[in-house]
């Protein structure tokens, strides 16, 4: 996809992540050496009334910029991430990613498109909300030499 086929209120295709496994949230916490032990540890989420090993953060924020990157020539052509965290994840839960064409700009010889993200529950509870920046390439006389 190039910068000239998106428009301000254009939606990117929905990336749905069903059934988190509660293996996948115990790798997190240990690939990212997170010790807290509601990561992990069945009998603390217990204790705090989770209804589940809590989701690791960053794994959430991947799967927003999963649904962005796919848009993009390179996950490297993200430019920055402004995102808020609302409510926790849970291993068994299904979220949606869903982003936004939020507006475009030129800057330089760069299509740079701000897309607004989000990742909501199945119930459609907002999880996290915020903006990507991205370069897309152009395709129009201006971008080519």
């Amino acid at each position: 996809m190039n910068y000239d086929d998106l428009s301000e209120g254009d939606s990117l295709p929905t990336r749905t992540i069903e059934n988190i496994r509660r293996e996948d949230t115990k790798l997190m916490a240990a690939i990212l050496q997170d010790p807290y032990p509601p990561h992990f540890d069945h009998e603390r989420c217990d204790e705090l009334d989770f209804p589940g090993l809590l989701h690791q953060g960053p794994a959430n924020l991947s799967y927003v910029l999963q649904a962005v990157s796919e848009t993009l020539e390179s996950p490297a052509d993200v430019r920055s991430i402004d995102v808020r965290y609302q409510e926790m994840v849970f291993a068994d839960q299904t979220v949606h990613a869903e982003a936004v064409v939020e507006e475009k700009r030129i800057d330089g010889d760069d299509g740079v498109v701000t897309f607004s993200v989000e990742l909501k529950t199945a119930a459609d509870d907002i999880v996290m909300a915020g903006t990507v920046d991205a370069t897309v390439p152009r395709t129009d006389e201006a971008s080519i030499e």
